[in-house]
């Protein structure tokens, strides 16, 4: 199995990280701007994206400011069954620190590299997101 893994730090307390990975408002500023679901554990996150496969997260895990996990349930290839996980932590400074890990992946080729990419993309739309305030979804 191979697993994809980012790091990022962000001026904000880690609450405010917490709140833009489980709310379907912060989600679609800093991710897509078709989100549907509740972010409560046990449900899903369908993503939409114009031109692109939808995705479909069953929402495993939200500990509040200190980790939220999501199972794929529907998207393209071999992403189906992947998990991607949060963890979030605090400096002694006060920022947040974001260990992003997308798991579970049958190799490392296929989408497993196109997912790598993404994802270190969508870290920093999620860092200017909560940092700045301002929506800029990277699937606009």
């Amino acid at each position: 199995m191979s697993d994809i893994d980012h790091e990022i730090r962000i001026a904000a307390a880690p609450a405010r990280v917490f709140q833009a990975l489980t709310t379907a408002d912060d989600l679609a500023a800093w991710y897509t701007p078709t989100v549907d679901g509740t972010g409560a554990v046990g449900s899903e996150w369908r993503f939409r994206f114009t031109g692109r496969p939808e995705f479909r997260w069953q929402i495993v895990a939200a500990d509040p400011a200190r980790h939220v996990e999501w199972r794929c349930v529907a998207g393209p290839g071999d992403s189906a069954g992947t998990r991607v996980s949060y963890d979030i932590s605090q400096t002694p400074d006060g920022r947040a620190v974001v260990v992003c890990t997308h798991a579970g992946w049958p190799d490392a080729g296929g989408n497993f590299r196109k997912c790598n990419t993404i994802w270190g993309g969508l870290m920093h739309h999620l860092k200017d997101y909560v940092e700045s305030g301002r929506p800029r979804p990277a699937f606009a």
